[in-house]
C-alpha cells in the first residue's frame, strides 16, 4: 500500500460538477458586475436600483455557491506508517484500533475548484452538524490560523463527507476512521494537538 491510502472519494462526477459550478458562477458575477451593471446604470430610460438590482442577482447566487460547496470533501487519505503496508490484515488490524497519532489528509477545494489539503490528526476530528447539515465533521483551527501568516488564509475548519464511498477493503478503512470520530465523540474527547 501506498504512505498516504485513498479511504474516501466523493465521486468523479460530484466533484467536476461542483468545481464547474463554482468557476461559471464566479463568471457569470463578473459579467453582471462589470457589463450589465454598469450599462443599465449609465441607460438614460432606466432608473438607478436597476442596476443594483442586476448586480446583486450575479453576486448572490456566486456567494450562495460559495457557501454552500465550501465544506465539501473531495478526497481523504490516511497516511500508513510503513509496517502497515505490506498487508491486508495488518491494514485492518490498524484501521479498527487507530492510534492516537494517527493522520488523514482531506482534500476539499477552494472558491475557484482547486483541490487544498488539510492534514490533521484523526483525534482532532469531531462530529458536527452545521450549515443546515452540510458540514458534519469540524475541527479546531484556532491555534494553527494563529500561527499562519495572513496571506495564506484560514485554515480549513469545516468539512462535509457525504455519499461517496470508501474504496480500501471494501470501504471498511474509512468507515473504521468514522467509528473512531463517533466513539470520541460519545466519550467527549477532543483534543487539538495539530501543528
Amino acid at each position: 500500500f501506498p504512505e498516504r491510502l485513498l479511504v474516501y472519494h466523493a465521486g468523479t462526477g460530484r466533484t467536476v460538477f461542483l468545481g464547474a459550478l463554482k468557476v461559471t458562477t464566479i463568471f457569470i458575477a463578473t459579467f453582471f458586475c462589470a457589463v450589465l451593471g454598469p450599462t443599465y446604470f449609465y441607460a438614460e430610460n432606466e432608473p438607478p436600483w436597476v442596476s443594483i438590482t442586476v448586480i446583486l442577482s450575479g453576486i448572490i447566487p456566486m456567494i450562495s455557491v460559495i457557501y454552500i460547496t465550501s465544506p465539501f470533501v473531495t478526497y481523504i487519505h490516511l497516511r500508513l506508517p510503513p509496517f502497515v503496508r505490506n498487508s491486508h490484515e495488518l491494514l485492518k488490524r490498524f484501521t479498527k484500533t487507530l492510534p492516537r497519532d494517527a493522520q488523514i489528509d482531506i482534500t476539499t477545494m477552494n472558491v475557484l475548484g482547486k483541490p487544498r489539503v488539510a492534514r490533521m490528526k484523526i483525534q482532532d476530528l469531531a462530529a458536527a452538524h452545521e450549515r443546515f447539515g452540510l458540514v458534519n465533521y469540524e475541527r479546531d483551527t484556532r491555534a494553527i490560523d494563529g500561527k499562519r501568516r495572513w496571506w495564506m488564509g484560514r485554515a480549513v475548519r469545516q468539512f462535509g463527507v457525504h455519499g461517496g464511498k470508501g474504496s480500501v477493503v471494501g470501504g471498511e478503512a474509512w468507515k473504521d476512521i468514522q467509528a473512531a470520530i463517533a466513539k470520541r465523540a460519545e466519550k467527549g474527547v477532543r483534543v487539538n494537538t495539530s501543528p
